[in-house]
This record gives structure tokens, C-alpha cells and sequence, in this order.
């Protein structure tokens, strides 16, 4: 029988997942001219991490009741901005 803590624990080992891939591809694409080298060095090791993250979320989805979805937040608007989770982190570890 399913828990909400099995549910829970899915969806933090997909949010590990889609958080490093993140991470790595924040790095790699840091200061702009060279991100493009960075990232072909490390192809194999970046379709690695997606597909990790792929089969976390496919367990997550697996698993998922089946109930109406409701609609995503709205996405960025005009003027809004981005913030990197890892520039973020950054500047809570300073303060």
C-alpha cells in the first residue's frame, strides 16, 4: 500500500535529479564563449543526468493518482526575472 511519504519521496528524488541537472548545466555554461567547449566535453555525462532525471520522474508519474490536473502557474511575464537556484543559494550562504 502506498504512503504519502512514498509519494513525498519520489518527488524529492526527481527534484534531486532535475536540480543537478541544473547545477551541472549552470556551470558549464558559466561566462558565456566557452560554455559551448564545456558543454560538448561533457555530453555523455549530461545524457547521463537526463536520463536519471527522466526515469525519476517517469516513477513519479507511474505513481501518480489519476485526478484532473490543473493547469501550471502562469510562466514568466513581461518584466519578470530569472533568478539561478545556484546564484541564489550563493547569496543566502553570504548573508
Amino acid at each position: 500500500m502506498e504512503t504519502p511519504r512514498e509519494d513525498l519521496r519520489r518527488l524529492a528524488v526527481w527534484l534531486a535529479r532535475r536540480r543537478a541537472v541544473d547545477e551541472v548545466i549552470a556551470q558549464l555554461t558559466h561566462y558565456g564563449p566557452a560554455a559551448s567547449e564545456r558543454v560538448h566535453q561533457h555530453l555523455s555525462a549530461l545524457r547521463q543526468l537526463l536520463v536519471l532525471e527522466t526515469e525519476a520522474f517517469a516513477v513519479l508519474e507511474e505513481s501518480a493518482p489519476d485526478v484532473p490536473q490543473l493547469p501550471l502557474p502562469a510562466t514568466l511575464a513581461d518584466g519578470d526575472t530569472v533568478i539561478s537556484l545556484t546564484a541564489e543559494r550563493s547569496r543566502r550562504q553570504r548573508t
